[in-house]
């Protein structure tokens, strides 16, 4: 029998914590609830769950510095919850202390289920953070970097978002709607444009030729694949 991954919340709003607790049990995974930052990291060293679910605006211990406990001892995924209010550099700041990905409440459960499964299947893939590497072009989630021959490339947050969505689900292809969803939250309104342009912009920093790319492939009126190159090398542990 598969063992249920084991998921915990972190918040201080006890509706919240019902809310993700029938969420998480209607999906298949064992909910953790836990009411503050102090009583969380607890329960991370009691229970070693395989996903964390973070607000930030916490009483005892906010959840900047509960994040930042944990990737001292731990590389196990963490997607930040914050509220529409909270300001973007606040969310940068949760995700330079090392969380995956970030939600805005309020939000899509449909869309949260989805960000979940994504954080686990990165941590299943990437132990070490390292999400792809041919040799040429490096992708590290962990550190949010992407090198293509030894220099850093310049990606903004959406365009990192695109290209780690797109490299998870390699080979398969990944729908404008299923990118949307990953990439944009819920103040925007699906327009298939959003996603084209910015797959444009992701090829231009990433390919040799945008017109005859290598690595985003179009599948006209679907959406796009990651295709993976032969001489990928698995990651040094």
């Amino acid at each position: 029998m598969q063992t249920k991954e084991k998921i915990l919340v972190i918040d201080d709003s006890r509706e919240m914590l019902l809310v993700m607790k029938h969420l998480l049990l209607n999906n298949g995974y064992v909910p953790l609830l836990a009411e503050n930052g102090l009583a969380g990291l607890q329960m991370v060293e009691e229970h070693n769950p395989d996903l964390i679910i973070l607000d930030l605006n916490m009483p005892i211990i906010d959840g900047w510095e509960v994040c930042e406990q944990i990737r001292e001892k731990s590389t196990l995924p963490i997607i930040i919850l914050t509220a529409a209010h909270v300001t973007s550099e606040d969310t940068v700041r949760g995700l330079e202390l090392g969380a995956n990905d970030y939600v805005i409440k309020p939000f899509d459960q449909q869309v949260m289920v989805a960000r979940i499964r994504s954080a686990l299947r990165w941590s299943v893939k990437m132990p070490n953070g390292i999400l792809y590497d041919d040799g040429t072009l490096s992708i590290n989630v962990r550190k949010r970097e992407v090198i293509k021959n030894g220099e850093l490339l310049k990606l903004t947050k959406k365009e990192f978002a695109l290209l780690v969505a797109l490299v998870t689900e390699s080979p398969a292809v990944v729908s404008h709607e299923d990118l949307f969803s990953q990439v944009w939250d819920d103040s925007y309104t699906f327009d298939v444009n959003y996603v084209r342009i910015f797959v444009g912009h992701l090829r231009k920093k990433l390919e040799y030729d945008p017109a005859h790319p290598e690595y985003i492939h179009n599948e006209r009126g679907v959406g796009y694949r990651f295709e993976k190159l032969e001489q990928t090398v698995p990651a040094e542990s």
